[in-house]
């Protein structure tokens, strides 16, 4: 084997050099990691007793059980982009990239998915706004924002949305917070009517007045203290109405409590609380399976809810003729939908 000597051993040699150099400008260029997050989200609290929702809400790990995209806003590189973090077959995925020992400020929400959008506006003060759009006074969309971040180490609060990266591993764990109240229903049929008719339902949809966007203002803390300062709603002209249960060949009642239907639940703002309205839609068979009525509707103003973001009411309907005791042809034929206690 021939030995590399005089002017080609040190041009080999400076060759080297060059692509060792190459390689660690490279690697020094590449220090950024991927960004991965485990969520919490907040635990809806029933309002039956009217009561106030705790500042410091109860939190539990996040497992969708279908696919969603949480939006992050990673700052302050590119404030006005958000990072998609989607959860699918199972897993989280994210392109979001941080660089090892900047710190960063971390805002978000959920889902993302069109229209529903949100922005963030840091004002010098310290506080942060978040205004939301494409969204309305009620949605089957659970809307959620980020009310704290942390790494993996130590306890998570509300209020902190700082996060140094680190060199290799960035996990982030954040708390994703309501920024609605949720609804749902038991339907049921008046034992006595239920041996005289069928009735299957076929929608139920809840109805209020429109609204324009939403405005949150977020003051960071590091006491573990809810972080929304303000929210401010922008009413607009209209009716938004959200049809959260859909069957076309119609659901089959009995004088039991649907389960179908106690799962399905609704989201509204809060400050639509006294002013939400829900229209029913159902056929009614006689005992032999002959359709009576097709797409019988009943419209009922619920109640005062006087529910707070985070918390859900459970409202009870029955169907039933108004007098049963005197039951007449049309009676018997078009029941009416109570709401009971």
């Amino acid at each position: 084997m021939e030995c590399i000597t005089g002017k080609y051993y040190w041009l080999l040699a400076f060759g080297c050099w060059l692509l060792t150099a190459c390689s660690s400008e490279y690697s020094e260029e590449r220090e950024d990691s991927t960004l991965k997050l485990v969520p919490y989200a907040a635990v809806y609290q029933s309002n039956d007793a009217r009561s106030h929702r705790a500042v410091s809400a109860n939190y539990s790990e996040f497992i969708p059980n279908h696919d969603l995209t949480i939006g992050l806003y990673v700052l302050p590189e590119n404030p006005q982009t958000v990072k998609p973090f989607r959860y699918s077959s199972g897993e989280w995925h994210s392109q979001a990239k941080v660089v090892s020992g900047n710190s960063y400020r971390i805002y978000g929400y959920m889902p993302k998915k069109d229209p529903i959008a949100m922005t963030v506006t840091e004002q010098g003060n310290g506080t942060v706004d978040l205004e939301f759009s494409g969204v309305d006074a009620v949605m089957l969309d659970d809307i959620c924002f980020v009310a704290g971040v942390k790494d993996m180490e130590g306890n998570l609060f509300q209020g902190q949305f700082g996060y140094q990266a680190q060199p290799e591993e960035n996990w982030i764990r954040v708390l994703m917070d309501h920024l609605y109240a949720a609804i749902k229903f038991n339907i049921s049929v008046d034992a006595e009517y239920n041996t005289l008719r069928t009735i299957k339902l076929k929608s139920l949809t809840l109805s209020t007045t429109a609204l324009q966007d939403i405005k949150l203002t977020l003051t960071p803390n590091g006491d573990d203290i809810d972080p929304v300062s303000n929210i401010v709603y922008t009413p607009k002209e209209g009716t938004a109405t959200a049809t959260f249960f859909e069957d076309e060949t119609g659901l089959e009642l009995d004088e039991n409590v649907s389960a179908t239907v106690s799962d399905c639940f609704c989201y509204f703002v809060s400050e639509r609380s006294n002013a939400l309205d829900l229209l029913c839609t159902y056929d009614v068979y006689d005992k032999k399976g002959n359709k009576i009525r097709e797409n019988c509707t009943a419209t009922n103003k619920l109640p005062n809810l006087a529910a707070n973001r985070g918390q859900f009411v459970t409202i009870n309907l029955t169907v039933a003729p108004t007098y049963l005791y005197q039951l007449s042809e049309p009676d018997l034929d078009n029941p009416t939908i109570l709401i009971g206690d």
